[in-house]
């Protein structure tokens, strides 16, 4: 019987406990705060919201709000935290905790302190529980039911970039902008009119001005134009319904001349959106050259600002992001000398580029043929983007990046790979008594050609003067593969140039090794498969220059002065290579480099791009030169398909070498 009552005992103390606990309002808080999170607003407001929060707000007023002002003002990361969960709160019909609110927007992070007032509703048959005194400060500081939530925007400029004289080659300024408004043009009357004298195609014309959000009294762009081309424009715009208005926009003042040098800027795609943070729809961004690669620096951030408009018309600041320019960006390019080695050179195919061997700064730098920049932000047709993409000279591939068989440019490498490591005695003679010549019958039918029988006794300053292949094949046999390919990586070969603007690595050959005589030979004298870009080929003959040091070459001027690979020949062999290149001109094969009033100094190259010896295939012109009075000027210059060129080969190359030089001497 004493089991029976104690067990009833037990029930009953049991049931007591249970009617004793009370339902907490940070518990309450607690589930407000998760379905606040999880965003639904129909069980925030039927099941959370105090009756007096309901009377004032509808629920369609309540869910209106949320969303609109969520989704336009881009809410994120929204953190709610409870500050003080330790008041008493058991005898108390209404509680107030303190709380916290953070969430990021578009135009900055919004955080601030928000009182939750909690009211208790007592209930007959079921457990009392909380409810929330709501209003629209849950969504924004300081938010009442009569503000307008206003948005502002500041502009900011994409950052310029400069030569090194302080010229802009990509600047923020006005054009022309030639449009149409669609109720005022005479379709049948104008439009061929328009055509010719704005030199675009009148089916592309029209698919701009009858867009489908195109209304009759829409001015519609059309086309955009240089402040210089006021002649052209004021043509348009006697043409009724055609207007000209002026508007801001990305300039590029050099054009063709540094189009794969500077690049373009272009609206953001899909793709782009997927990759990049920070960008919307509509946004600009650099799509090519420099504009691409220092995107980072040169985008400006638009300032952001959200504030309220109060009902007596003042205004209430939220949150504020400041608009920020982009970074100037000063470069080491001349533009003079640019647009100079541009024009002389705008009919051929190939790129060139001229550097300060002392300092390594890259002042020109070009790439042939070329297209304009200006177009590709101005606007161009589908067939005029197709008809430079499938253009057979390739106008949009950028030469100066990539790498190039060097032709007899190498020999000089050689000499230095040689000199360096002791296996080249530059007295040492060969006797060579023919044009062709092979190590042995092991080559088969395979020889390598001379050109210029004018020594029998080759050392080597003959044999630079005069391009000698055979001195130079027996010269890297001599040598031998190992010494060899570890002369050539330690003038970086093999080794990403350290370079602002990437290029393709050079390479020894197809597989990385010389383990073959006869392609030993043939990349000792510039016709293997040696592969070498045009700014680390003008870089190791200004190692030369500089009596020994290659410098890093450098583009941007901001960047330190200083040594790549030191001591690539000694001071002493430096001189006598030197020596060697300027006799080349006086003397020797690249006679007609020859400047009145200039000690031009320089070694040519001519590599043949064919499948085997015997076969005809075409040829690229190599030279490479300096004037040895003016030790801080070195151009170096390839020019594509000279074997149809008059002069031929590489003698073209040295032409247009020698009126770059005259015509730069004039523009200063």
């Amino acid at each position: 019987m004493k089991k029976v009552v104690f067990a009833l005992f037990f029930v009953l103390l049991l049931s007591g406990c249970q009617e004793e606990k009370k339902v907490s309002p940070y518990d309450v808080l607690d589930e407000y705060i998760v379905t606040w999170k999880e965003a639904d607003y129909q069980k925030m407001y039927d099941t959370y919201l105090t009756a007096s929060t309901k009377e004032t707000f509808t629920y369609d007023v309540f869910l209106e709000r949320y969303e609109k002002l969520y989704g336009d003002l881009e809410i994120d990361n929204l953190t709610i935290e409870v500050l003080d969960k330790d008041q008493t709160w058991e005898e108390e019909n209404s509680v107030t905790i303190p709380g916290k609110l953070s969430f990021d927007t578009f135009a900055g992070k919004i955080e601030y302190e928000k009182d939750f007032v909690m009211e208790k509703v007592i209930k007959e048959e079921e457990e009392d529980t909380w409810t929330i005194q709501w209003d629209l400060s849950f969504i924004l500081p300081d938010l009442e039911l009569t503000d307008k939530v206003r948005i502002d925007s500041t502009t900011a400029e994409r950052g310029e970039i400069l030569d090194s004289e302080g010229n802009p080659m990509a600047l923020n300024g006005e054009v022309f902008q030639v449009g149409v408004v669609p109720g005022q043009f005479e379709e049948e009357k104008s439009l061929s009119l328009l055509a010719g004298i704005i030199n675009m195609d009148e089916a592309y014309i029209k698919s701009l001005y009858t867009l489908s959000w195109a209304q009759p009294d829409y001015d519609m762009p059309v086309k955009k134009f240089l402040l210089e081309d006021e002649e052209v424009v004021r043509k348009a715009d006697e043409i009724e319904g055609v207007t000209v208005t002026r508007v801001n926009e990305r300039i590029y003042p050099y054009g063709k001349a540094a189009a794969h040098l500077i690049g373009y800027i272009g609206e953001v795609t899909a793709e782009d959106l997927e990759t990049l943070e920070g960008y919307a729809p509509g946004d600009k961004v650099g799509k090519r050259g420099l504009e691409q690669l220092l995107e980072d620096r040169l985008r400006a951030q638009n300032g952001q600002k959200i504030y309220l408009e109060k009902e007596d018309g003042s205004t209430l600041d939220i949150v504020e992001t400041a608009s920020q320019n982009g970074e100037t960006i000063q470069l080491t390019i001349n533009g003079n000398m640019q647009q100079t080695l541009f024009e002389t050179l705008k009919e051929e195919r190939g790129t060139a580029t001229v550097l300060d061997p002392t300092t390594g700064k890259v002042r020109s730098l070009v790439s042939l043929p070329t297209f304009n920049p200006n177009d590709y932000v101005w606007g161009l047709t589908t067939e005029q983007r197709q008809s430079l993409e499938n253009n057979p000279e390739q106008p949009t591939i950028n030469r100066f990046s990539y790498t190039y068989s060097p032709g007899s440019t190498m020999k000089l490498l050689t000499s230095v790979i040689g000199l360096a490591n002791g296996t080249l005695d530059p007295t040492l003679a060969y006797e060579i008594n023919s044009k062709e010549w092979k190590k042995d019958e092991s080559w088969g039918d395979y020889k390598v050609v001379r050109y210029h029988e004018n020594d029998k006794n080759v050392d080597l300053e003959s044999a630079l003067k005069f391009s000698d292949n055979i001195y130079f094949a027996r010269v890297g046999l001599e040598m031998g593969p190992e010494k060899f390919m570890e002369g050539l990586e330690n003038l970086g070969v093999g080794e990403a140039l350290p370079f602002t603007y990437p290029t393709v690595k050079s390479q020894i050959s197809n597989y990385g090794a010389l383990d073959r005589e006869i392609l030993l030979a043939d990349t000792a004298y510039g016709q293997g498969e040696f592969l070498l870009n045009i700014v680390h080929l003008a870089s190791i003959y200004g190692g030369v220059i500089n009596n020994g040091n290659m410098m890093q070459p450098l583009l941007l001027e901001e960047e330190p002065v200083k040594v790549w690979k030191e001591n690539i020949v000694s001071q002493e062999q430096a001189k006598l290579l030197q020596t060697s290149l300027r006799k080349i001109v006086s003397e020797g094969s690249s006679q007609k480099a020859n400047i009145s009033g200039r000690e031009m100094a320089g070694k040519t190259g001519t590599a043949e791009i064919k499948m085997e010896q015997g076969t005809t295939g075409t040829e690229n012109g190599w030279f490479v030169s300096y004037d040895q009075q003016d030790p801080t000027m070195l151009t170096a210059m390839m020019i594509e398909g000279v074997e149809a060129k008059e002069p031929r080969g590489s003698t073209y190359t040295v032409e247009m070498t020698k009126r770059f030089y005259e015509a730069l001497r004039v523009s200063q």
